[in-house]
């Protein structure tokens, strides 16, 4: 075989069927040999036939070639580690060997490239910043993910000076409850706050504008019909409903509490805070640490009072907490956080 293709599609002389030629290496006896192979792909897998060789050995006596010791076929990794090449000059882009070529389309144009007004552009920013925010604590609700969301509410209260305190707390029950309802408030709650950003950035009076544009400034004027003005200016007044909504999740909250600090209370076992016992070292504990897993609990005790703890007696303490409305569990996945809610 005087040429082969490297990277074309040819028959396999061995089985006959259509393949992928090639160039493989084998060692034997201290020297390298090149054969001609040939690769069918087939389920994901590669089967490989070796058809021959390809040159003589490089160096040292001329000897017989010995056949390689491999099967005619044998299947690939599960993983393929072909190198991708990126077709961005033409769509059609021939290379040799056997890499694949992956066309990368062009990246979309926008409908208005247009920059936009800057009062606009940092509006549409915060919306999008906590659109993008609330979709990350939605989908993991997480102290990192409520910590960006609070942070963008908190950033259009400063800066904006539009109140966002029944978002934050919306928020904060979905993270703490994760139910549909709690779900359903912060979007309500969202929606009301970018009604409210809207507001304020058509209604501002002359006199908060900014200096006047520079000579040749195009003037962009926005023309909001009072229809759309009122309808909008109307959902203020429901924010106060919204709030009293809120009152009632933390009253009804503060009412579980009661009811759990009754049953203990009521109950053989009674928790009694005192300093020394573990009560106390659970307090001080969660106090210094904000939010920990069991391990860590038993692990600060150990250190600063120098008390090893089992697993099972710092679980029962931590329920007969809970249960007096001391502390507060969540789930994250498998691991259970704790965090000090008491006095």
């Amino acid at each position: 075989m005087t040429s082969w293709a490297v990277g074309t599609e040819v028959t396999c002389p061995r089985c006959g069927r259509v393949g992928r030629a090639g160039v493989d290496k084998f060692r034997a006896k201290g020297r390298v040999y090149e054969y001609y192979v040939v690769r069918h792909y087939e389920g994901g897998k590669v089967k490989r036939c070796v058809i021959g060789p390809a040159e003589e050995p490089a160096a040292g006596p001329s000897t017989a070639e010995p056949t390689p010791q491999v099967p005619e076929t044998r299947p690939a990794p599960v993983h393929d580690n072909t190198p991708i090449v990126a077709a961005t000059a033409s769509p059609r882009v021939e290379v040799k060997g056997e890499v694949r070529v992956v066309e990368v389309p062009e990246p979309p144009r926008l409908q208005d490239a247009e920059p936009l007004p800057p009062e606009v552009d940092r509006l549409a920013w915060y919306i999008v910043k906590l659109a993008s925010s609330w979709g990350s604590l939605r989908e993991s609700p997480s102290e990192e993910n409520l910590g960006r969301f609070v942070k963008a509410a908190d950033q259009v209260a400063q800066r904006l000076g539009i109140a966002a305190g029944d978002v934050i707390a919306a928020a904060e029950y979905y993270a703490r409850t994760r139910t549909e309802r709690a779900k359903m408030l912060v979007n309500e709650a969202l929606k009301r706050l970018i009604a409210r950003m809207v507001i304020a950035s058509t209604t501002r009076p002359a006199s908060a504008e900014a200096e006047p544009p520079a000579a040749g400034t195009p003037e962009v004027r926005v023309e909001v019909p009072r229809e759309v003005v009122e309808a909008i200016q109307s959902i203020g007044s429901q924010v106060a409903g919204m709030q009293r909504e809120l009152e009632y999740i933390r009253e009804q909250v503060r009412q579980r509490k009661g009811i759990g600090a009754r049953a203990v209370a009521r109950g053989e076992k009674k928790v009694e805070i005192k300093e020394g016992n573990l009560y106390f070292m659970i307090r001080e504990a969660l106090r210094d640490l904000g939010e920990a897993t069991k391990e860590q609990i038993a692990q600060y005790i150990g250190i600063k009072f120098g008390k090893r703890v089992s697993g099972n007696s710092l679980s029962g303490r931590l329920s007969e907490l809970s249960a007096a409305g001391y502390v507060l569990g969540r789930r994250v996945g498998r691991t259970w956080l704790w965090r000090w809610v008491g006095p």
